[in-house]
């Protein structure tokens, strides 16, 4: 397996141990080597988390637009987006979001790849509808070439509905991770005129999909009828600008009902910009509040993210 950073952080013991209890280890060789992998349900669907969440993503947009998506016959208007609708900022929408960050599949390789500080820095479901337009291939690290090595983000996508080329399926060019560059020109083409061939995710509904940071992705366009759903969990190195703000955020009863590491995950041990010393210490000690936390449930030492 390729070394990661993720080896040489703390927890290497414990993150192993996860790893091999849940029975990972041909996923993350795939992972290593190709730069993304593909969990099954029988190990990412634990008390059918799927389903339960495309009711709540159905729940979600019958609120935010009025109608209940048809996943069989429906079409989304998504402005010529080839990823369709997306419905941001819907953590605390339904506590089955909240299982789905704690998921122990999806904990477990996000911490090889990002290390025991990765952080969530968003939670969105997409439903996506026929049309003709491939979304062309980019890296998520969002850095000019050349790219670090090691994984400072990975994306986790839940599939809800199958994945396949028909279903609009993410692209993935194998082991571009490893090439240290974004595409650029031709090469960031799916299909007729590539410079590089792309694959699709074969994920029937249930799959957890999860993806080194640089790794050159797209997505095809769906032919079929009817949507394709899913949920997307980007998850980053805590000393990176996240994209929804979690600090100070989270209810106290959604933090009291989980784990002392969902608050980490959501932000809570992150030391954010301060003013002053004054406003410095109040946020370090609120922050060494769940590190400390976190620790004695874990085992594993945390520094205070800053």
């Amino acid at each position: 397996m390729a070394e990661t950073a993720a080896r040489t952080d703390v927890g290497l013991d414990h993150m192993w141990k996860d790893i091999i209890d849940l029975g990972l280890q041909p996923y993350i060789e795939h992972l290593d080597t190709n730069g993304y992998t593909v969990i099954p349900p029988e190990i990412a669907n634990p008390n059918g988390l799927t389903e339960r969440m495309l009711e709540a993503c159905l729940d979600i947009s019958e609120r935010r637009n009025g109608e209940r998506p048809d996943l069989m016959h429906g079409k989304i208007r998504s402005g010529g987006s080839p990823i369709g609708d997306a419905m941001k900022a819907i953590l605390l929408e339904d506590s089955v979001f909240e299982e789905a960050l704690m998921n122990p599949a999806l904990l477990a390789v996000s911490t090889y790849l990002c290390g025991y500080d990765v952080v969530l820095s968003s939670l969105s479901s997409t439903m996506k509808g026929p049309g003709e337009t491939l979304f062309r291939l980019h890296t998520d690290t969002r850095l000019p070439s050349p790219l670090p090595t090691q994984a400072l983000l990975c994306k986790c996508i839940y599939a809800l509905t199958d994945f396949d080329r028909e279903n609009g399926s993410t692209a993935f060019v194998p082991g571009s991770h490893k090439w240290g560059r974004n595409p650029v020109d031709n090469e960031t083409v799916i299909g007729e005129g590539a410079s590089y061939k792309a694959v699709p995710a074969e994920a029937p509904a249930g799959s957890l999909i999860i993806f080194h940071g640089s790794t050159w992705h797209g997505a095809y366009n769906r032919a079929a009828p009817g949507l394709r759903a899913s949920v997307h969990l980007l998850m980053v190195r805590s000393i990176l600008r996240v994209t929804e703000d979690f600090y100070k955020r989270i209810p106290e009863e959604v933090l009291a009902r989980n784990p002392a590491r969902f608050a980490i995950l959501t932000q809570q041990g992150v030391v954010p910009a301060y003013l002053d010393k004054e406003d410095e210490r109040a946020k370090v000690m609120s922050a060494m509040k769940y590190t400390s936390a976190f620790e004695r449930e874990s085992g594993i030492a945390l520094p205070v993210i800053r």
